[in-house]
């Protein structure tokens, strides 16, 4: 099987639907339609997007349609005319009894195979160790991204600064690989609906409108904490000088939270491997901004989809939030994560929403590769020839 979506797929499906929240999914040219159940769900922190889809009676009585949805195949789900998922179906789940005959489909994004699989060999085999280098983000990501058939954008005109050789580990995932060069560069990765994995900044956008208590919340769960902060954050570097056994000079760097009354200090290690690339500062920085994130947060269940533009909630994208009764008013906050779920109660939108300092990508040092100790390899024809003493030879 073709590891990107046939051409077919993609050209396929003009028409248009009467009704903006009915849900459909389209494998080759067959569309279907008709869901007891609908759970769909888009997040900026994790990827790939997902979907779970209950079949109604009305679905089963067509017997070509089980036969139209194996796993494996390729599809796209659709929210009206917005396309929300592009991807494939990963399991058909199908249940019968004396009152009820159900298949439930579940797939994800197109990304999938970038989190499933190991990276298919894109570094140089000739480098020691696993080296790779690029001049970006996006670079780097396209060439391992390129191997499953993913398309790889920036959102942001900003593509960062160059990656310097780094090591990486055999049998690790594409998408680990590109997540930790992502939190070098601060990237936040995820997957659209066309299934192409992203690169973005925090909060590029915003909805047109937000959600309001009374109005389009339905319930909301406010919380607000302090068991997570600090007063002060500390990050200590222990670098250490590669192929010597001589370690760097400590860096610290300290971050002091004016707001915090309390004395509690917090002290990390940055693993860092040369000062040369310290982002002891960085971490601090980052401990700091993402504790008093992470402190307030909002779960909010919808009466609707959509916001008052008719755009569908989207992830990473600004949205205000009037709720007094849950001691939050004037909140400007990012949506983590969004799940349209339809079921016997109806249609509703479950989000998780926080300050966008919650979702800043941590910074990473990477696993810097040396060169000289390549070139030293590369040099030696027979670095590790068999021993002709009589011990070894058993004379």
């Amino acid at each position: 099987m073709s590891a990107s979506l046939p051409s077919s797929i993609m050209n396929v499906y003009e028409a248009t639907s009467s009704d903006p929240d009915d849900v459909s999914i389209l494998v080759g040219s067959t569309q279907f339609k008709g869901w007891q159940t609908v759970s769909i769900t888009r997040s900026v922190e994790t990827m790939p997007n997902s979907f779970v889809l209950t079949a109604s009676t009305e679905f089963m009585q067509d017997p070509a349609a089980l036969e139209g949805t194996r796993p494996g195949q390729a599809c796209k789900i659709k929210i009206g005319n917005d396309l929300v998922i592009t991807g494939w179906i990963d399991r058909r789940s199908i249940s019968v009894d004396a009152h009820s005959h159900q298949v439930v489909l579940s797939g994800r994004g197109i990304t999938r195979n970038l989190v499933d699989c190991s990276a298919d060999m894109i570094f140089d085999r000739t480098l020691f160790g696993g080296s790779v280098t690029a001049a970006s983000t996006r670079d780097l990501a396209q060439r391992l991204a390129k191997a499953y058939g993913v398309t790889v954008r920036s959102a942001v005109a900003d593509l960062g600064p160059d990656i310097p050789a780094f090591q990486i580990q055999l049998g690790e995932t594409p998408y680990q690989i590109i997540e930790s060069v992502a939190h070098y560069t601060g990237y936040l990765v995820y997957e659209d609906e066309h299934g192409a994995l992203v690169l973005d900044r925090v909060g590029t956008q915003s909805m047109g409108s937000g959600f309001i208590l009374p109005g389009n919340i339905e319930a909301i769960s406010a919380e607000r904490s302090t068991d997570g902060r600090f007063s002060d954050y500390v990050v200590v570097s222990t670098s250490v000088a590669q192929l010597t056994e001589i370690g760097v000079s400590n860096i610290r760097a300290q971050v002091h939270d004016d707001t915090f009354t309390e004395h509690r200090v917090r002290v990390m290690v940055s693993n860092q491997i040369t000062p040369a690339f310290d982002v002891a500062q960085m971490m601090a920085n980052w401990e700091f901004a993402r504790r008093i994130g992470r402190c307030q947060a909002a779960q909010i269940t919808c009466d609707s989809w959509r916001d008052t533009n008719g755009l569908l909630w989207t992830p990473n994208r600004f949205a205000t939030i009037e709720a007094p009764a849950a001691d939050i008013t004037g909140a400007n906050w990012i949506i983590g994560s969004v799940t349209y779920r339809k079921d016997m109660s109806g249609t509703h939108a479950d989000l998780v929403l926080m300050p966008p300092e919650a979702f800043m990508p941590e910074p990473n040092p990477l696993n810097l590769f040396n060169a000289e100790l390549s070139a030293a390899v590369a040099k030696s024809q027979n670095p590790a020839p068999p021993s002709t003493s009589p011990a070894a030879s058993g004379i």
